[in-house]
């Protein structure tokens, strides 16, 4: 982690403890708060680097695990490889525990959000729900459209038998074994992976997770991926209101579906979108070169 950060572990609504972190930055000009939210699977570690150039260019950053992910509290304790959601509305209930800790503590407006993954259909949901939550909305790699390694058959069977897969007791069942599952860099080889073309950052996301077992997430239920293409399906039918927002996408993108991503931003003039050249999925852990243009739109965006 990151020297100088608060650490604070709080309850939301529902009563699912989060663990939740905030660094001030040093600088006498605070130029606002960074509201940093991670995608599936994610903690708060893996962009340490990105929270300290931000801290850097004089932001507060805030940010999360969200729920049943890193050490915040999972579903199910005593199973903790397990991951389930009743509704994609829990993780709504997450970011009001962020944005109500922002509050009282008095974190700098303006607030910018900034959204990797699901994180950015978490971080849409908020903004078609309640748009003046931030002042400034940046989306990379977006989940917004169908899963690519899941044959769309499947994806459309799932929706459609939803009610019959629950009254079968179907919903609990996981993609593969909870006691055998291991986070995916520590399972493909660098040069097989889909996240990041850097050996560098890929090492140090295996080093972290290799040390750290409380970081490990799970497998997800069929209920669990039911409710998030259910969002996703829900989101790509609704009205984006008009706010100050940039949309980044990795060229060479294997996890996220960017047609559908473009197809969404199509129907809204005032969203901005750049393709990153030459970069994978995870465009903030990508090579220097790439991490520092992506960055350099990024600070130019909050700052024009």
């Amino acid at each position: 982690m990151l020297e100088n950060g608060e650490t604070i572990f709080r309850k939301s609504k529902d009563g699912r403890k989060l663990r939740i972190a905030i660094w001030k930055t040093p600088k006498k000009k605070v130029n606002g708060t960074v509201f940093f939210l991670n995608g599936h699977r994610e903690f708060i570690e893996k962009y340490s680097e990105t929270f300290e150039f931000f801290i850097r260019k004089g932001f507060n950053v805030i940010t999360l695990d969200w729920r049943g992910w890193g050490l915040s509290e999972r579903p199910f304790p005593s199973k903790p490889k397990i991951q389930h959601i009743s509704s994609a509305r829990e993780y709504q209930l997450d970011l009001d525990n962020v944005i109500s800790l922002a509050k009282e503590t008095a974190l700098t407006t303006p607030w910018y959000l900034v959204a990797h993954s699901l994180g950015c259909l978490l971080g849409l949901r908020r903004l078609t729900s309640e748009p003046l939550s931030f002042e400034r909305y940046i989306f990379l790699s977006p989940l917004w459209g169908s899963f690519p390694n899941v044959p769309k058959t499947i994806q459309r069977f799932a929706l459609k038998f939803e009610k019959t897969l629950r009254f079968l007791g179907l919903t609990m069942l996981t993609e593969q074994s909870p006691e055998k599952y291991k986070p995916y860099s520590l399972t493909v080889d660098f040069k097989k992976n889909t996240l990041t073309s850097d050996f560098k950052q890929f090492k140090r996301l295996q080093t972290i997770l290799g040390e750290n077992k409380n970081l490990h997430s799970g497998t997800p239920t069929l209920g669990y991926f039911i409710e998030i293409l259910k969002e996703i399906d829900s989101l790509n039918h609704i009205n984006i209101p008009d706010r100050k927002i940039l949309v980044l996408l990795a060229e060479q993108e294997q996890i996220t579906d960017n047609n559908a991503a473009k197809k969404l931003i199509e129907r809204f003039d005032f969203i901005d979108l750049i393709t990153i050249k030459e970069s994978q999925h995870e465009i903030l852990i990508e090579k220097e070169k790439i991490r520092k243009k992506a960055l350099s739109l990024i600070h130019t965006f909050l700052k024009s």
